[in-house]
């Protein structure tokens, strides 16, 4: 039980003055005076009151005169008022004047839901995301089952109703996550992030292992569009694949800080509007830079991390059967892509398999045949290089995970980008 003390203001009562012989006055006013005259309590708290009396004794209430309880202590007191709304009054008397009286009065109000966000301060790159979580207390009395509202302060990322961050460019911002009382008011909760930019080590650190197996590729269903029949058997060895599609940021790390290509500016969006061609110029130039043997994903890679290798659930989309779970369309993007890593991740913990911007591949673009295939890479030459994923200008359908179509390599697209194999 908490107390609630508040400063003494003393009330100024009218009062008699008696007249004393030749050498002085002595005062026998009498007045009577608590402290605080008003106060608001939470239901299941109490209030210190202090009274001060002059010239008079005082004369307390009965515990059955008043509503609530409270115990003496000297000039003081701890009431107890009821765990009930209202405003109740606590009355001393003055002994000497029983005219003379004082009242407090208490008004017990619903305690305030509560929040907080955790974690309270984090620190991440740009291109990276950051789950936010809340605990709640919400009294008796507040509205129930709210879900939280989630916004930012500052320009150093963005954040969804369901508490993910994605950091878009350096800087410190605070997320916030607000409940409302039953006055309409925000309560909020808040953490602080800081975010600075990424190197090109990071890339490395945002690669997925994916366990090599056998898997039926291309669709075995009754919906099927002709392009992806018919289904037949792929086994593959281990790789590592993006877990987010390639940025704006990383790309111009690689090819400049003044080449950017995409129509939709943002570091933390995903690049598009390169070409096939382009993009192996990128590799090239990152390869140089780190060392390392990056690449595009086969179509037989890109399609089996999709279903979420051999973790995978059987889905539609790339991590669920319902594509606004996990991916940007049509009915759901607002016509315009969004930063990476925004929706739900795939078994395997790969993004934006299933819609934002669709994706390059590496092979040359075939009808499939019915045989199995070991490591399959496409046939050795083409008109058209394979494009899969979907993105946030098309409907559902392009979303799913066997869905396939192509491009010419030097061909490019404002809703066209990829991700990194090794």
């Amino acid at each position: 039980m908490k107390t609630v003390v508040i400063a003494t203001i003393v009330l100024s009562l009218p009062f008699l003055t008696a007249c004393g012989n030749e050498s002085g006055t002595n005062d026998t006013t009498v007045s009577i005076a608590i402290s605080p005259t008003s106060s608001n309590v939470e239901i299941g708290n109490s209030v210190e009151l202090t009274v001060t009396a002059r010239n008079t004794a005082i004369i307390w209430p009965d515990q059955g005169d008043i509503d609530g309880s409270f115990t003496i202590n000297g000039n003081r007191v701890i009431y107890v008022p009821p765990s009930i709304p209202g405003t109740y009054r606590f009355t001393v008397t003055a002994e000497a004047d029983t005219s003379s009286t004082v009242t407090a009065r208490i008004t017990v109000v619903y305690a305030a839901p509560q929040i907080t966000v955790a974690p309270a301060t984090a620190e991440t790159r740009i291109g990276r995301t950051i789950q936010f979580t809340t605990t709640t207390m919400i009294p008796i009395g507040q509205p129930q089952h709210q879900d939280p509202e989630w916004d930012i302060v500052g320009a150093c990322g963005e954040v969804n109703q369901n508490g993910l961050f994605s950091a878009t460019r350096s800087g410190i911002c605070t997320v916030r996550a607000a409940l409302r009382d039953n006055n309409n008011r925000r309560i909020t909760g808040t953490a602080i992030v800081t975010v600075t930019p990424p190197t090109l080590d990071d890339i490395m650190s945002d690669m997925v292992q994916v366990r090599g197996g056998t898997f039926t590729m291309g669709c075995s269903g009754s919906d099927c569009s002709h392009t992806a029949l018919p289904a037949h058997s792929v086994t593959l060895d281990d790789f590592y694949i993006g877990r987010y599609q390639v940025t704006q940021f990383v790309w111009k790390q690689v090819m400049g800080a003044w080449d950017n290509p995409s129509r939709r500016p943002g570091d933390n969006l995903p690049v598009e509007n390169v070409s096939w061609d382009e993009i192996q110029t990128f590799i090239e130039r990152l390869n140089e830079m780190t060392g390392r043997n990056y690449r595009l994903p086969t179509e037989a890679e890109w399609e089996y991390a999709a279903r979420g290798g051999n973790q995978s659930g059987g889905y539609m989309y790339s991590g669920s059967d319902t594509p606004d779970d996990v991916g940007w369309y049509i009915d759901n993007s607002d016509g315009r892509i969004h930063p990476v890593g925004m929706k739900k991740a795939n078994e395997l913990g790969i993004h934006d398999m299933s819609g934002n911007v669709d994706e390059w591949v590496n092979d040359w673009y075939a009808p499939y045949s019915g045989d199995p295939r070991n490591n399959p890479t496409g046939p050795e030459s083409g008109s058209n290089r394979v494009v899969r994923g979907g993105s946030a200008v098309r409907d559902a359908e392009a979303a799913r995970v066997f869905s396939r179509g192509g491009y010419g390599p030097s061909l490019y697209n404002p809703n066209l980008g990829f991700r990194l194999a090794r």
